[in-house]
């Protein structure tokens, strides 16, 4: 196994600068309302020296996730607001009248005897119990069976339900799913599949504000714009929502999009080499349990194909690299980080040592590099 698996664009994708990507007026709607919301305080960027100079690039600025709404990781901005909106919509139905999120924080008398559930790895599920707190539903989180026990008490610990099932998170989707249909519960996926799509599309939304806040950053130290982003797959809806913003405010002078995915579980990576949707099987062999999905959502393919240029396969000693090194603080900052959320970091670590890899990829004296460290350490 190589230090990294790099998949460059098929060119039977078509290409384009991403106007499409996400609704603009959506996604500030999204972005405006979770700025209100109570603990709300943007997450720190912060630039690494240190590996800017391993890489022999201009600058490296990486944005922490860990401190977001005292959750964790950058799920805090999508899962919870999509719980905000499934009630809104549910009791609106009901009554024909909305609630504001003021009215469901102070106990709506419907909201109680709603169900809202999901399939996570952890973070999803810990920012949809969160919100289902916050907004005053019930909760039902479906985990995969080796998810970690302390990811499991995280989302116990907001009230929600936990129930383990066995197998990859992708099957764990399916039966959320089918309880969800059995049971009358309302499902908040952050995954679209055939059917489903508004919710990953609000929760898409959501994740938008990380990146406006990473270009209020730049824009407010009065550095020059990013040439490259790294940003974790999984199934998509993060990279959709960061990509998109990047290319919806930035046009034709965006970043280069390069997506990181673990080494069995690269359905982008796949997917960008065979020019269509592709599919890596399980088993995944990762501890990188945000980003082991064999399947893309949907709509995140849909929309990333026009803007990824390229995507890396990590395997395993990539993000123990990249999660040291970030804990030692010698590239510039120190961050405690986890598997998924050391991914990126490890990825440009690695290709410190790779320099055909870093010359295919643009990686020379003039670039400037963005990565996201999507959440804490959590064992």
């Amino acid at each position: 196994m190589s230090a990294l698996r790099l998949s460059l664009r098929s060119p039977q994708l078509r290409r384009g600068a991403g106007d499409e990507i996400l609704d603009a007026s959506a996604a500030a709607t999204a972005r405006d309302v979770i700025r209100g919301w109570h603990g709300y305080d943007a997450t720190p960027m912060v630039t690494l020296p240190g590996l800017a100079a391993l890489l022999g690039v201009e600058s490296v600025h990486v944005k922490d996730e860990s401190p977001r709404f005292g959750l964790g990781s950058f799920k805090a901005l999508g899962g919870a607001f999509a719980v905000l909106r499934a009630l809104q919509d549910e009791i609106e139905r009901r009554t024909g009248t909305r609630p504001t999120a003021a009215e469901l924080r102070a106990g709506h008398p419907l909201a109680g005897g709603i169900t809202v559930t999901t399939a996570s790895a952890g973070n999803h599920g810990r920012s949809v119990a969160w919100g289902s707190a916050e907004f005053g539903c019930r909760c039902v989180i479906f985990l995969p069976d080796d998810a970690i026990p302390a990811r499991a008490r995280a989302i116990e610990g907001h009230g929600a339900r936990v129930v383990r099932v066995p197998g990859e998170y992708d099957g764990v989707v399916g039966h959320a799913d089918r309880e969800a249909a059995r049971n009358g519960w309302i499902v908040v996926s952050d995954t679209a599949y055939e059917g489903y799509e508004e919710t990953p599309r609000r929760i898409m939304a959501g994740y938008t504000l990380l990146a406006a806040e990473m270009l209020d950053d730049l824009a407010d130290a009065g550095a020059a714009p990013l040439t490259h982003l790294f940003v974790q797959a999984g199934v998509g809806g993060l990279a959709t929502g960061v990509c998109g913003h990047f290319a919806q405010v930035c046009g034709e002078g965006r970043p280069r999009f390069i997506a990181v995915e673990p080494w069995w579980a690269d359905c982008f990576g796949r997917s960008l080499r065979l020019g269509r949707a592709s599919i890596a099987e399980p088993p995944f062999h990762t501890a990188m349990g945000g980003l082991a999905a064999g399947v893309a959502s949907t709509i995140a393919w849909e929309y990333l194909a026009p803007l990824l240029d390229a995507a890396v396969a990590l395997p395993e000693t990539v993000w123990t690299a990249g999660a040291e090194a970030l804990e030692s603080g010698r590239l510039g900052a120190r961050i405690i980080a986890g598997p998924s959320g050391a991914a990126g970091t490890g990825a440009l670590l690695a290709l410190a040592r790779l320099p055909a890899l870093r010359r295919l990829l643009g990686l020379d004296a003039s670039a400037r590099v963005g990565a996201i460290v999507t959440e804490q350490r959590f064992d």
